[in-house]
């Protein structure tokens, strides 16, 4: 797939599946218009409980085994961080939430990187808001790079 990916972009690097699988997304414009908003933050209730609980589903099947269905790390892989609590959010404080996607997209499953779609991905992303008490909203994220880069993971809600 890498050779392919190089070929069909021209790119001397290969591109990964999941990003390469973000482009396509877009250019076939399947990112509306009114994503494309003012900066957000993750308490502004940016994902929904239907996207958390196929996120949760996801993340035991795919995630469970090395960081824990509890979120709390250290499973079959020594040093699988946690994922809820203080140590997880300080990591992403300040970051936008396009960095949490594109590193769970191209690293994760660590046995196989790099082999998530761009939806599961998000799903997974969605439940780890929930799981660290971020409240839900009405609208799904996007499995897309623009909408996530304007939402930013803030450690409280920004008054």
């Amino acid at each position: 797939m890498a050779d392919r990916a190089h070929a069909m972009t021209g790119f001397q690097r290969p591109v990964s599946r999941f990003v390469l699988s973000l482009v396509v997304m877009a250019s076939a414009g399947l990112v509306p218009s009114s994503l494309h908003a003012q900066t957000r933050t993750i308490w502004d209730g940016v994902y929904t409980d239907d996207q958390a609980q196929r996120g949760r589903e996801r993340y035991v099947e795919i995630c469970g085994y090395c960081h824990r269905d509890d979120l709390s790390g250290g499973g079959s892989e020594a040093g699988a961080p946690a994922l809820a609590g203080g140590l997880f959010t300080s990591r992403w404080q300040d970051r936008p939430l396009v960095d949490l996607f594109v590193t769970i997209g191209t690293t994760m499953p660590r046995q196989e990187p790099d082999s998530l779609s761009p939806q599961v991905v998000i799903d997974i992303v969605s439940f780890l808001l929930q799981a660290n008490d971020i409240p839900a909203g009405d609208s799904e994220l996007p499995p897309e790079l623009a909408p996530l880069d304007a939402v930013i993971f803030t450690d409280g809600p920004v008054r």
